[in-house]
């Protein structure tokens, strides 16, 4: 199993199922998974997603998870 914490920020917190507010979410990945299989995963769009760091560090959607990362997921700066 690859354990690894999600953090969703902004918008996208909103995308979570039962409308949960809190921001991060604990998984247990049975496969290796990609940043982008991740997210389809949650539903969350692709294209909505601006930046992604793992372990504070950005990295690619082909990025593949690894036990005990932490994801955080930007959605597109809002505002003027």
């Amino acid at each position: 199993m690859i354990k690894v914490i999600v953090r969703l920020y902004g918008s996208l917190k909103e995308l979570l199922q039962g409308g949960e507010t809190d921001r991060s979410l604990v998984l247990d990945l049975r496969n290796e998974t990609t940043l982008e299989q991740l997210l389809v995963s949650l539903a969350i769009p692709v294209e909505e997603v601006v930046v992604t760091l793992v372990n504070g560090i950005a990295e690619g959607k082909s990025y593949s998870i690894k036990d005990g990362d932490l994801v955080d997921v930007f959605p597109p700066p809002i505002g003027g």
